[in-house]
Formats: C-alpha cells, sequence, structure tokens
C-alpha cells in the first residue's frame, strides 16, 4: 500500500496509540471514567424501580377501590314469566317489556341488559353473541332443562317456563334498600339476591320508575354494607370502575374513564329523562344496576346501557348519575313513586326557529294542552320561555329537568318572549300524570283537489286538500295527502295528514291561501309554519330549501 493510501489512516491511529499509553502509564484514569458510567447505570436502575413503585401504587390504589367496593355490590336474580309475545318465523319469540314499549328500535343502536330474558334464540329470536362456559371440557350436553321443539304445540305455540336471569344492584343504606335498573326488575316474579359473602336473600321491590330506569328493592338481610353515593359530580377524563355480573360471572371488575357526561339516545322514550355518563369501562350484558364508582370508591352513576351493534361491549356504555339516583330512590322509598312537576306543553329548541321569533336562545312552546298549567297560566303557542324561576333555559331538555324536579302544587315565575316583548307569567305546576298524550283531532276534508304550484313542487308537498273544522273551536288548514321522499317537506317531519294552519303566523284555510303564504318568504332561508300532526298534535316546523 503506497504511502499516499496510509495518509487519511495515519491522525486516527495515532491518537488511538496515545491514548493506550496513556491507559497504560495511568491507570487510575480508567476506574475514574468509569464511575460516571456505573452511577448513570445505577440511577437508571434507581428510576426504574421508582416507575414500578408507582405502578405498584396505583395498582394497589385499583384493589383497594375494589375491595372496598365489592361487598356493597349484589348479583340480582330474577325468575321471570314472559306474559306477552308472538309468534316470529322458525317458532322463536318476540317478548315485550312494558306498555307501549318498542323493543325493536330499542335493540337496533342501544341496547339495555334485559337479563331475565329465557336463553334459546337470544332477545327477539337472534343468535346469544353472549360467550358461556361449557361443561366436562366443552361437549357441548345440554345442561338439562327440558325444551320443547318448536315443532310441539299448534303452530309452536307453547307456555314458556319460568326463567332465571342475573343482574347487578347495590346497597343504598343499612335499612336494605338496594338499588338496581327498572328494567331488571319490571317483569319480575321473584327476585333474589346474592351478596359477595356467597349469601343469599329474597328482596321485594319497594318502588320503580321507569321514566329513569331506577327500582329500589328491600331485603331483610342484617348486617349489609351499604355504598357511598358520591355527592360530587364526576368531570370527563375521570378514572371510574364498573362492577356487576356481565354473563353471570359475579362480582367481576372493570377499569376505564369517564368519555363524556350529559348523553341522551332516547331510550327511555319521550317521557324519559336521560343525562347519561359515558364511560369505556367494560360493561355487558348483566352489569345493568351494578355501580359506577371513583377512585374514591364512591357510586358516581349506576350502569345501565351499551351503545352497541352485536349485543356486547363495544367501547361506549352509560351510566344513570348519581344526582338523579338519589332524587329518584329517596322519594321510591318515602313514597314509593317518584312525583314530578308538569307543565302542559310541548316545546322545542331548534336554533332557527327560534331565530324565526326573534330569540336567540330559550325554548319554544309548539303547543298548549287543554286544562293544564300551562293553559291555566295564558302561555300561548309560539312564547319563548327564556328563564325559569331565575334560571336561564338553555335548552329544551333543560327545561324538562327542571320543570320536573320542581314540587307539583308550587308556583314558578317564567320569562317569556311574546311578540318580541319580554314579560313575566307565573305558573302554579301540578304533579305530572302518568300520560299526557293529546287526542287526535281530525277534521273533515272538502275534497276540494290540490292545484300544482310550483313552490309545492320544490318542496315536495304532492297532493294537498282543504280542511273544514268538524266541531267548532277546531282550527281550518291544509291536509298533506302526499309527500316527496328526501324533499324539504320530509326532512321538515311532514308527513301524509299533517295538516298545515299556520304560515309565520299567518292563517291559512285554503290550498290557494297556503300557496300564497309560502311565496311571501325565501324558502331558502326558511319559513316556519304551523301544524297538526296526524296523532292531533300541533306544532312549528321550518320548511327550509337550503342545505
Amino acid at each position: 500500500m503506497s504511502r499516499r493510501h496510509l495518509r487519511p489512516f495515519f491522525r486516527p491511529l495515532l491518537a488511538l496509540g496515545v491514548a493506550v499509553a496513556l491507559l497504560a502509564a495511568t491507570p487510575g484514569i480508567s476506574s475514574e471514567a468509569a464511575e460516571p458510567a456505573a452511577r448513570t447505570a445505577a440511577e437508571a436502575g434507581s428510576g426504574s424501580d421508582a416507575a414500578t413503585e408507582r405502578l405498584l401504587d396505583l395498582s394497589e390504589a385499583f384493589g383497594h377501590v375494589a375491595r372496598t367496593v365489592q361487598p356493597s355490590v349484589v348479583q340480582v336474580s330474577v325468575k321471570v314469566q314472559p306474559s306477552a309475545r308472538r309468534q316470529v318465523p322458525g317458532g322463536g319469540f318476540r317478548y315485550h317489556f312494558g306498555p307501549g314499549s318498542d323493543p325493536e328500535e330499542f335493540f337496533r343502536e342501544f341496547r339495555r341488559f334485559f337479563d331475565e330474558l329465557p336463553e334459546e334464540g337470544g332477545p327477539f329470536g337472534e343468535t346469544p353473541s353472549e360467550p358461556r362456559p361449557e361443561k366436562n371440557g366443552g361437549d357441548g350436553e345440554d345442561d338439562g332443562e327440558q325444551r320443547k321443539s318448536e315443532d310441539e304445540g299448534e303452530e309452536g305455540d307453547y307456555e314458556v317456563p319460568m326463567r332465571v336471569g342475573a343482574a347487578s344492584g347495590w346497597v343504598y343504606d343499612a335499612e336494605g334498600h338496594v338499588v338496581t335498573n327498572h328494567h331488571v326488575v319490571a317483569k319480575a316474579d321473584a327476585i333474589t339476591l346474592r351478596f359477595h359473602d356467597g349469601t343469599e336473600a329474597e328482596a321485594e321491590v319497594v318502588g320503580s320508575d321507569p321514566q329513569t330506569d331506577i327500582a329500589v328493592l328491600k331485603t331483610d338481610k342484617a348486617g349489609i354494607r351499604p355504598a357511598g353515593l358520591a355527592t360530587e359530580s364526576v368531570r370527563q377524563g375521570d378514572v371510574v370502575m364498573a362492577i356487576g355480573s356481565p354473563f353471570e360471572y359475579a362480582f367481576s371488575v372493570s377499569q376505564g374513564i369517564v368519555s363524556a357526561r350529559g348523553r341522551r339516545m332516547g331510550i327511555l322514550g319521550p317521557q324519559g329523562y336521560e343525562n347519561f355518563i359515558q364511560t369505556d369501562a367494560a360493561i355487558n350484558p348483566g352489569n345493568s344496576g351494578g355501580p359506577l364508582v371513583n377512585a374514591k370508591g364512591e357510586v358516581v352513576g349506576m350502569n345501565t346501557a351499551i351503545a352497541t351493534r352485536t349485543g356486547t361491549f363495544a367501547g361506549i356504555g352509560f351510566a344513570i348519575p348519581a344526582d338523579m339516583i338519589r332524587d329518584v330512590v329517596d322519594q321510591l322509598i318515602r313514597t314509593g313513586k317518584v312525583r314530578r312537576g308538569y307543565l302542559g306543553a310541548y316545546i322545542s329548541d331548534d336554533p332557527k326557529m327560534l331565530e324565526s321569533f326573534g330569540a336567540e336562545q330559550g325554548v319554544l312552546i309548539e303547543d298548549v294542552m287543554d286544562d293544564t298549567p300551562a293553559d291555566r297560566a295564558g302561555l300561548k303557542s309560539g312564547d319563548v320561555i327564556l328563564e325559569f324561576d331565575g334560571q336561564a333555559v338553555a335548552s329544551a331538555r333543560k327545561l324538562r329537568r327542571m320543570v320536573a324536579a320542581a314540587a307539583p302544587d308550587t308556583t314558578v315565575s317564567l320569562t317569556i318572549l311574546r311578540d318580541g316583548n319580554r314579560q313575566s307569567v307565573d305558573v302554579r305546576l301540578e304533579e305530572q300524570p302518568q300520560s299526557a298524550a293529546v287526542p287526535p283531532r281530525i277534521g273533515r276534508a272538502e275534497g276540494e283537489p290540490a292545484d300544482r304550484h310550483q313552490v309545492f313542487d320544490k318542496l315536495g308537498l304532492e297532493q294537498l286538500e282543504t280542511v273544514a273544522p268538524e266541531r267548532a273551536g277546531e282550527e281550518e288548514g291544509v291536509r298533506v295527502l302526499e309527500v316527496r321522499r328526501y324533499s324539504a317537506a320530509a326532512a321538515a317531519g311532514i308527513r301524509p295528514g299533517t295538516i298545515i294552519t299556520r304560515v309565520m303566523g299567518e292563517e291559512v284555510t285554503s290550498v290557494e291561501q297556503l300557496a300564497g303564504a309560502l311565496q311571501k318568504h325565501d324558502l331558502e332561508q326558511g319559513v316556519r309554519v304551523r301544524i297538526e300532526t296526524p296523532d292531533g298534535r300541533s306544532r312549528f316546523t321550518l320548511l327550509s330549501l337550503s342545505e
């Protein structure tokens, strides 16, 4: 190799040689240089130990919460004799769980945990999706229960024996009151509570409230330990734990966070009161009625529902918040029922509709029912409620909760906007009746054919007719006979049988008058119309061609 080729390596080789010579001459340098590295390694090990200690502390905290709360949690076993059923193809059954309930709609998106359902076929004839432990190595043998084939009996119609299903609950007080979901015990013929120590006791229903899905049971078992109910509301991101008996695996614990608050899904029906906590703590069928607890071991909610397309946990669960539980349970214990304030008006909070009345926020009264507190106080359709006893009203849901929380037979002050003017109205509330349905009012048609108007074509009003009132005092209007799919009218909730009575406050008594009234306004901006639905309810809606 030439000298020219060695030149690039000369300086590194010289430096290496000098370093070796120095180390050989002064061995102390190597030990001193090694000490910082040793200290660094030691510190790294110490840091690892500290991190482990923190994890152990966190693990111990979770374990402490579970050990604290589990003695207060119960497994609720119910015996049920389904009474309402109907045939479905294949000989299965469909079960109905309450007056006016629509379980098929209910189970489409949100599944509450009707754990009293019979095993075969699952709810509504579906194939059960929940895993079940197999006996003796999973040989698939029957559990010994006598079952009849679908071919037995006339058209597959036979009596279904009483079944045992399992859900969850928790001890509310030392007097033996246990809280669970209304849907868990709504069809129960007999209820047995199983405690964490393995003992069992019978229980009876003290009271149940379907509008919040809360029920209170009573047991005579002595020495039970109540769970503490939180006094502070949870916050988004708070760590929570769900305890219950998913798929009958008793006293299971899962952990997650509060994903959101104030959720409403409509699963309790139009008369229900929903203000759910959303959590990603794993909850499944069988967790119904079990507590959702915070890091202090306090009950912040009661597990009630999951959002799922499969029937099992998909990361979104819902729990009734502690403040709602406290109010309802205390009333059920005292009187066996829940008394709520009642106004007697249909309300909405659509921003565009409010804007059409000159209000930036509030709640619009769409209709006032006859002989109700709202009617007697002089409230009218088109009034916008701005305040309830001095508190700003931001949404229809908030107003419903305010009215319901007020004691019946008390007088409240409403600040309203009427014809652009603010005024105060005193209303004496009554006790909410079991049903506030409006009786249907159906007018008699004159049979006048609808002329084809461009405005009707734009909105999707295919066929109309003038309506003459059947009784004195009823309003005239125009009945919609046919609505084009995906049209502006369909999007506004207008369907065949709807009667249009006003356009932007102007009465309309014929098809021609309706066409003229609509043509006066900008359909792109939206036109407010007053309608009477086929079931007799009067309300406002907005016809708009804007996207």
